[in-house]
């Protein structure tokens, strides 16, 4: 099992920010293809082999995943690319 944490400081408002999250939930769902749920400031995330929540904090958002051994092989790509995605919409 595999973990993939991400912490992306920002300067936005709150509903700024969770315009952004909105984007990044359709992003994962198209590309994972995840069902979610939305619960106060975090929305959590599943499917088979893949599970985890992008949640907003003061000053930052997090993605917390668990990855099943499986999609553990591609957890390094995974992660460059939501930092990626995270820093140039967080900017």
């Amino acid at each position: 099992m595999s973990r993939i944490l991400i912490r992306q400081q920002h300067n936005k408002s709150s509903d700024e920010v969770v315009d952004i999250l909105k984007e990044v939930e359709e992003t994962l769902t198209t590309r994972f293809k995840l069902s979610t749920h939305w619960r106060g400031d975090a929305v959590s995330f599943k499917r088979s082999g893949l599970d985890g929540e992008l949640r907003m904090e003061p000053g930052c958002v997090v993605i917390n995943m668990k990855l099943s051994r499986m999609l553990g092989l591609f957890a390094r790509q995974i992660q460059t690319e939501l930092e990626s995605s995270l820093a140039n919409k967080l900017a």
